[in-house]
């Protein structure tokens, strides 16, 4: 009888979890967008333009399996229709991180890179977004810049690295918007990598994920908020697993990383208090929020209803099927009918973003809702 009643209970909550909700109004096959020849590893949406950064070195027009014009890890698409733009910068390195300035008129860019438009700029520099011109504003790291944020006067900055501008700097810095590129006193400590960031909406804190233990001596595994004037704020939340994705909406903070299997996690953005957990049977690496619901990329292959697994690696308990790209309903953490089903490698979908009414994947994948698509995907 009990046994009964169990698969009940899991046939009644997979019921609810396939309702359609409000992020089922995106198309699960994609909207025709040219593709890279390598991973997307990072993407921006500005000014009617959809910037992407990663691993490739070409792009080509939607449908070829050759051909296109050569883009060094840096490109631009239309929001509009997919079609490629005429940015074209040029890195010599991966590009893991990008973000635009307020207005939508300066592109900065973080990663593995020494030179941007045969110029050196070791792993961060800042492009127009019109004209692909290199900005005078200059900030060498030691090491890779994995996240950046963008706040009223500063851009702060999250990686690998220890010292920027040859300042002492552990993972963590700010620095001016100007031309000058002024280094602020803002240093946090972390004692391991950063692996992403973001900014309150109030623009006084700004939220930082990766995989330390430790911020300013403090414990605080994983997840941090900082004062932009300095200092910790307090902060409920304390995740057991590394996280490498943070996007805020409203008053609400999201959270996806790795561990055993993949988590997202939805979090007030004022204490932490976490209101829910979601996990699948492969780490989490993009998250963003979309039409009322929150946008999942990343290598799992499916979702565990009530976050439920065994093993190591994770098994889920009661999968369902979603492979590398979902979203989640805001209200409980549950899937959405929304099913793109990318395949063609183990790394999937690498970064997620919302905007212009759509949402963007970017990754290592080559077929989507089994049309061939290879790097990148547009939604409508």
């Amino acid at each position: 009888m009990a046994s009964r009643l169990r698969l009940f209970i899991v046939g009644a909550a997979m019921t609810a979890l396939i309702a359609p909700g409000t992020a089922n109004a995106l198309t699960s096959s994609p909207a025709s967008s040219w593709q890279t020849n390598g991973r997307v590893r990072a993407i921006v949406v500005a000014g009617g333009k959809i910037f992407i950064g990663g691993d490739f070195t070409r792009v080509r027009a939607p449908g070829a399996s050759s051909g296109g014009a050569t883009r060094n890890h840096l490109a631009a698409l239309s929001l509009a229709t997919g079609k490629l733009m005429p940015w074209h910068p040029g890195a010599n390195g991966t590009v893991t991180a990008l973000r635009a300035n307020a207005r939508g008129t300066t592109i900065y860019i973080g990663g593995g890179f020494t030179r941007i438009n045969g110029k050196a700029r070791a792993h961060l520099a800042a492009v127009t977004a019109s004209g692909s011109t290199l900005r005078k504003w200059h900030a060498n790291t030691n090491g890779k810049v994995y996240g950046i944020t963008v706040g009223k006067s500063r851009i702060y900055i999250g990686g690998s690295f220890t010292r920027v501008k040859g300042v002492k700097r552990n993972r963590l810095a700010a620095i001016g918007h100007t031309s000058t590129a002024r280094l602020a006193q803002w240093h946090p400590n972390a004692n391991s990598t950063v692996r992403a960031l973001t900014m309150s909406r109030s623009g006084k804190r700004v939220f930082v994920g990766g995989d330390f233990s430790r911020v300013n001596g403090r414990v605080r595994p994983h997840l941090a908020a900082i004062w932009t004037a300095g200092g910790l704020s307090r902060f409920a939340a304390h995740p057991n697993w590394p996280v490498s994705a943070l996007r805020t909406s409203g008053k609400q903070l999201i959270a996806g990383g790795g561990g055993n299997g993949g988590h997202v996690a939805l979090y007030s953005a004022a204490n932490g208090a976490r209101r829910w957990l979601a996990v699948t049977d492969g780490d989490v690496a993009g998250v963003s929020a979309s039409r009322g619901g929150i946008v999942v990329g990343g290598h799992f292959n499916n979702f565990c209803i009530g976050a439920e697994g065994h093993g190591d690696p994770l098994v889920c308990d009661h999968p369902m099927p979603r492979r590398k790209l979902m979203a989640l309903g805001f209200a409980e953490g549950t899937p959405t009918g929304w099913n793109p089903d990318v395949v063609g490698s183990p790394v999937g979908v690498s970064a997620v973003a919302a905007a212009g009414g759509g949402v963007q994947a970017g990754g290592a994948f080559t077929k989507v809702h089994g049309v061939s698509q290879q790097g990148f995907a547009r939604f409508r």
